[in-house]
């Protein structure tokens, strides 16, 4: 087998074809795909300086943009007659299509905008104007929301009180353990009535009649209801999304989200419904991870409104959030994100939402307190219902229910059709991993729903509060209802972001391997990436660190990770101190900078993959606090350098195989390496910004723990790394950390890349004994240089540890680990899907000019396979990139570059530059 093949192949370019068409000089260049802050026609915009985007499409190859013209209108009419009277650019002699911002009059709250771009391409082309696209601006300061204020059901002192009871009650009970929750082992009917005296409150419903006297130009409605809320207009659901708005820490943000309601608001008597979930806010008292304690940020669900409607005269009327509303319980009497929500249909109240309905017997609302966060407009795509199918298994167990098989481990929740089930008959609904979801060995323990059926004929049980990481489902209750596969959907439930890469190859466990590590991004993304979506639904910043990378190849995540980047600064505090996860109260603020490291190396994702630098220029302050706490805090004064840290490299092999505590090594060295790549990463990004002093300091600094590493951490005789606590192994971590992060001297790297190799190939007999600091490095570093046919082979291994074990052990996502002892919906790992897509089919970022704009193209053709292929729809287009065998020893490799984009093309002994177009090239190993 050919271990290293960069340097020992012999190239032979057959043929090239760049597919150049003569066209001539009036060839089509046409601008398409606008996007406003990464958003198609975006709603509730609340900055001054939003930012546009655009895409270029050619027939003819080697097309570039030389210049463009961009007009911004607060009218249709205007951007019809090419009036830019909001912005107009004029002509701008530039390529960019990306990160544009708007330089033009001041935007006014609640208002529509209209734009529209054209370009100039090479040969003096002229394209026509794009298609109109749009936005609306939010609400830019607390004066816009018209006098709104918070309303909630109960009276503050007296719910606050209550909920302190019930958490007093709850902490005797002795079930609370992390990671888990009070009530882990209960069914949800003995969680519902464990307070037997007092119950939780039900979901809270809200209505406001108003009254619409003219002609309506335009209706917007400005909402946060948290934890999570519903809108109704005359009886008509808002929106398509779910679980909204998105979590966050509600003492620093809070997300409002904006909403066309122009097509449903009618003249005379309108109605405005809500209905209230308690979500990450509003949580039962004794819940997991801390969010309960005192000086956290728990409070009852409540609600901020605003409705703007425009008449077509030019007046405005206002409909806003005030103690005029009447509000009273609903039908879901049991709800939160961990333990579960019991929906009782005898407690409908039919036509609540409509004006017509009278409600006199209702209560007043009454004012609730301010939750503490600034108000902005939630400027990512919502989660949403994404994939409805049917479940592929049904087994009757019994007295023990009717069992149901998904197909896979997934999040979301089923919709169950129920015929003639009788009035108040209970159904209760259990979710899991294994095979037995009833079982309290489940991660997460019983995940479940309820629902007690109101008696007439068909009706639907379904969440609507709560979502699931299952992929096997038990119904208890049915008697003698008997479902059919027809009667239950099964429903994939995540942030609903578009997909855009896509994998392919002729070896059918790395396909697998590629598509559980998707499958586990997007299963674990719900406004925040969290951890898993079953146990702990909690935002961990190592799973961040070394899982989001590879999920941008897969889907377009811009937005939800702009929206991200503040829920992990939020965590900080006046000291720089940042949390483990976000959102947090407090968890471990300061114990870890490997963690908390996710707060620069998020930025810096977004740059490599959008060219976005705002995030870094929005948080650089905080960025520098975050560095200076952490030399202060967590940098050892015996040792210099090394840093002290709660955390290590997650879930290698040796969690089961060492037996001593802690993890072989110890945590300093591998936090120490990873601020030394934070600390180079922020030295770049000072020079783009021109951040000079900030630079000379952190090029300092740099150098300073790269001494400490070298002094401290490196044993010259072995020529290794290694921890500060004694272990007897050579730790692949922290080799291949400093090989990935540049921290070997250069009369060392061969030698210590050799050791690398000679460990997974000998010692560890083809695999990589590592977690997920190490999969994350190894996946990247080894096939880069030279090692994508060992890589290859540790992939596909079916030993244990391997991903090909994990395949064949029936895996459709990832494990936590290599084991399936703890979530088995985990993306940590996925990182190993950055080998498809940079160094199976090639497709890379110029770090130097990082966007996408100019592209690497680095293929490895694995001797054992016959295809591997990838495209990625960039912010610039989409490129296609792949290789097939031809014959022994010959491949063909070939693909597209958007137009506007370069590429580099790194093949065997020679290196190419390419302009747009198709390509094809032959080559002889």
């Amino acid at each position: 087998m050919k271990i290293k093949t960069s340097t020992r192949q012999k190239y032979f370019l057959l043929s090239f074809f760049l597919g150049l068409l003569t066209l001539g000089l009036h060839s089509q260049i046409k601008p398409f795909e606008l996007k406003c802050e990464y958003l198609t026609n975006p709603e509730g915009v609340d900055m001054q300086s939003p930012r546009f985007f655009w895409k270029i499409a050619s027939k003819e190859s080697g097309q570039y943009q030389i210049a463009y013209q961009l007009l911004v209108a607060t009218s249709k009419e205007n951007l019809v007659q090419n009036i830019g009277d909001a912005f107009d650019s004029k002509k701008v002699k530039a390529s960019t299509t990306t990160q544009i911002e708007y330089k033009g009059i001041k935007l006014q709250s609640a208002s529509q905008y209209y734009w529209k771009v054209k370009v100039w391409g090479k040969n003096k082309q002229v394209s026509e104007w794009s298609e109109t696209a749009t936005f609306s601006t939010g609400l830019f300061q607390v004066e816009d929301w018209k006098g709104a204020e918070w309303i909630a059901w109960r009276n503050q002192r007296e719910w606050t009180e209550e909920w302190w009871r019930k958490n007093e009650v709850e902490s005797q009970a002795l079930q609370f353990q992390l990671p888990s929750y009070f009530g882990a082992s209960m069914s949800l009917w003995e969680r519902y009535h464990f307070h037997h005296d007092s119950p939780y409150d039900p979901a809270p419903l809200l209505r406001k009649d108003f009254k619409v006297t003219k002609k309506v130009k335009s209706a917007k409605a400005f909402i946060s209801g948290i934890g999570y809320y519903e809108l109704y207009i005359n009886g008509k659901k808002i929106g398509n999304q779910v679980l909204d708005p998105g979590w966050t820490d509600y003492r620093k943000t809070i997300l409002y989200t904006t909403h066309d309601i122009t097509n449903v608001i009618k003249e005379g008597e309108n109605l405005a419904g809500v209905m209230l979930g308690r979500g990450f806010y509003g949580q039962l008292a004794y819940d997991h991870w801390g969010f309960y304690k005192k000086g956290g940020y728990v409070g009852q669900p409540k609600l901020m409104c605003r409705i703007k409607i425009e008449y077509e005269d030019g007046t405005t009327k206002d409909v806003i959030s005030d103690l005029s509303w009447k509000i009273t319980g609903g039908p879901i009497i049991y709800d939160g994100p961990h333990m579960g929500e019991i929906y009782d249909a005898t407690k409908e109240i039919k036509d609540w939402n409509l004006a017509e309905f009278d409600a006199a017997s209702w209560e007043n609302v009454q004012p609730a307190p301010h939750p503490g966060g600034t108000l902005i407009s939630q400027l990512c795509q919502p989660i949403r219902v994404t994939k409805t199918f049917h479940p592929v298994a049904t087994a009757n167990k019994g007295n023990y229910g009717q069992w149901f098989d998904a197909g896979t481990n997934m999040s979301g929740w089923v919709r169950v059709r129920l015929k003639n089930a009788k009035r108040g008959q209970k159904i209760n609904i259990y979710f899991g991993e294994h095979k037995d979801p009833t079982s309290s060995g489940q991660p997460g323990r019983l995940q479940q729903m309820a629902y007690i059926a109101k008696g007439e004929g068909v009706e639907y049980a379904e969440c609507r509060f709560s979502y699931k990481g299952f992929r096997y489902f038990q119904i208890k209750g049915l008697e003698r209802i008997k479902l059919s596969l027809e009667d239950v959907e099964v429903k994939y439930v995540h942030s609903d972001v578009p997909r855009v890469g896509h994998f392919e190859s002729s070896n059918e466990t790395i396909n697998a391997v590629d598509n559980i590590c998707r499958k586990s991004f997007i299963f674990n993304l719900h406004s925040i990436l969290t951890d898993c979506p079953n146990r702990e639904k909690n935002g961990w910043l190592g799973d961040v660190v070394t899982g989001l990378e590879y999920g941008m190849a897969n889907y377009d995540v811009a937005a939800v990770t702009t929206k991200f980047t503040r829920d992990i600064w939020d965590t900080q505090n006046t000291l720089g101190a940042m949390a483990a996860i976000a959102p947090a109260n407090d968890y471990r603020t300061g114990k870890s900078t490997l963690w908390s490291s996710a707060g620069v190396h998020v930025p810096w994702y977004m740059y490599s993959y959008y060219g976005d630098t705002r995030l870094f220029e929005q948080y650089w302050d905080k960025m520098m606090l975050w560095v200076n706490y952490s030399w202060k805090n967590n940098n050892l004064s015996e040792k210099d350098g090394m840093f002290k840290e709660a955390y290590n490299d997650w879930v290698p092999p040796y969690d089961a195989t060492y037996n001593e505590r802690g993890k072989p090594g110890g945590n300093e060295v591998i936090a120490s390496m990873n601020f030394y790549l934070v600390l180079k990463r922020l030295a770049h990004i000072a020079g783009k910004l021109d951040k000079k002093e900030d630079q000379k300091r952190l090029e300092q600094q740099v150098k300073r723990i790269h001494a400490g590493i070298q002094k401290y951490a490196f044993d010259e005789d072995k020529v290794e790394y290694a921890g500060l606590k004694p272990f007897s192994e050579f730790l692949p971590v922290v080799n291949i950390l400093a090989l990935n992060y540049g921290i070997v001297p250069d009369k060392y790297h061969d030698q210590l890349e050799k050791k690398v190799v000679d460990n997974i190939i000998k010692d560890k007999k083809y695999h990589l004994w590592g977690g997920v600091f190490t999969v994350h490095s190894a996946y990247e570093y080894l096939p880069k240089n030279g090692y994508a046919e060992l890589m290859h082979k540790v992939v596909v291994n079916e030993e244990w540890p391997s991903f090909g074990w994990m395949i064949k052990e029936g895996a459709t996502t990832l494990p936590e680990g290599y084991k399936f002892e703890a979530s088995d919906i985990h993306h940590f790992m996925g990182a190993v899907d950055n080998f498809f897509y940079r160094y199976m089919a090639g497709i890379n970022i110029d770090t130097e000019n990082p966007g996408f704009q100019k592209i690497v193209l680095t293929p490895n053709f694995i001797e054992e396979m016959d295809f591997a292929k990838a495209s990625y729809n960039s912010i610039h287009g989409e490129i296609k990139a792949g290789w097939k065998k031809i014959a022994t020893g010959t491949y063909e490799y070939s693909g597209t570059i958007p137009a506007n984009c370069e590429a580099k093309i790194v093949l065997p002994n020679k290196i190419m530059h390419i302009k747009s177009g198709d390509f094809i090239f032959k080559v002889n190993l």
